[in-house]
């Protein structure tokens, strides 16, 4: 009985391996199943100058709002959706400290059509509701460009890393001035 079974069973095996073709294979650029045994993680390093100077690095869940600890830099990279709308997050982490300073980085990239480069501030949103942008200690900068030449360019590569780097960033507050600079992250993956 048990050697009727396996042959049954390879014959469905050798007959599926005849009839499927190439289409039938999975893509090779399809997203990746989510390692449940790892945490995917960014290192994220600022470099900003104007109406404020900050230069560390700093690290950060890989995260894409709506979804918690990813388990692969290329689910990260994949990104995800919230309210029918595709989304990747860039590197987030609650109130890290860099240069004596608690920096906050809030943005996600949507409509989000996988890793690429997404130009211009349109295409960003802000996390849980708030403006696209980032705080430095109480300080809120966003990416509401108003000021003439000011720029925004964020890449997303395959493996989870990426920048995002813009110019004339404006701060909430008449008080201070515009910020430009880059942040920018690589993507790795640990033992949870």
């Amino acid at each position: 009985m048990k050697r009727m079974v396996w042959s049954a069973v390879m014959a469905g095996v050798l007959l599926c391996t005849a009839a499927c073709g190439p289409e039938d294979a999975p893509a090779a650029n399809a997203p990746q199943k989510d390692d449940k045994s790892k945490r995917a993680f960014t290192t994220v390093t600022f470099d900003l100058t104007g109406g404020v100077t900050l230069k560390g690095t700093t690290e950060a869940n890989a995260y894409v709002e709506g979804e918690i600890l990813l388990g692969s830099c290329a689910k990260y990279a994949a990104g995800g959706s919230k309210n029918g709308k595709t989304i990747f997050t860039m590197p987030y982490q609650e109130k890290a400290k860099i240069d004596g300073k608690t920096v906050h980085l809030q943005a996600n990239v949507s409509p989000y059509q996988g890793p690429g480069t997404y130009e211009g501030n349109k295409v960003l949103t802000g996390v849980m509701g708030s403006e696209p942008g980032l705080f430095i200690n109480t300080d809120g900068y966003s990416v509401g460009f108003e000021k003439e030449g000011a720029t925004s360019t964020v890449t997303v590569n395959a493996d989870g890393s990426g920048s995002w780097k813009f110019t004339h960033m404006l701060p909430n507050s008449y008080a201070l001035k515009p910020i430009d600079g880059t942040i920018s992250w690589t993507c790795g993956e640990r033992d949870r």
